[in-house]
């Protein structure tokens, strides 16, 4: 898995098409009043583009209304068939039931810098805000980036990856 980056813990901003926020959001407001999460596969650059959103299934069954975890061989999986396609794991994302989109410190602990965190934040079953998170481990705190939403994928990377890693 890369995790190297020019840009590591340095606030950028992150793109995604509609469809991909619509698909995190609505896995947010589906887990609700527990945490979900899952993986972003795409490209970095001077912006990083999330080509696709991959949900998986929280592992931490006992305190999941404050904790994720995702399999590690869902994330091999994911990384090898993006490693096929050019692309690669630029990121997770995971939702905060009934609190901000705002870092823990749980996640601060949890954190890998070059990795995008996106946080989103649901209160009563619905999505309040999305943030999204770099780790800076010298300075040992998050930085924003800002997000881009755009109206459709071919804007962001052309043709796109296969299915072998949308999994559509």
């Amino acid at each position: 898995m890369t995790r190297a980056s020019s840009r590591a813990g340095r606030p950028g901003c992150l793109a995604l098409s509609r469809r991909e926020m619509a698909r995190l959001q609505a896995h947010a407001r589906r887990a609700y009043p527990e945490e979900c999460c899952g993986v972003l596969v795409g490209r970095r650059g001077e912006r990083t583009v999330v080509v696709s959103v991959h949900p998986a299934d929280n592992q931490r069954r006992e305190s999941a209304r404050d904790r994720y975890e995702i399999h590690p061989g869902e994330v091999l999986r994911l990384d090898r068939a993006a490693a096929r396609e050019g692309l690669e794991i630029v990121g997770f994302y995971h939702s905060h039931p009934d609190h901000p989109a705002e870092p823990s410190l749980t996640d601060a602990e949890q954190a890998w810098p070059a990795y995008l965190y996106v946080i989103v934040a649901v209160s009563a079953g619905s999505e309040t805000e999305v943030k999204a998170w770099t780790y800076d481990d010298t300075l040992r705190r998050f930085h924003e980036w800002r997000i881009e939403v755009e109206p459709e994928r071919a804007a962001l990377v052309g043709s796109g990856p296969s299915t072998a890693v949308t999994g559509r």
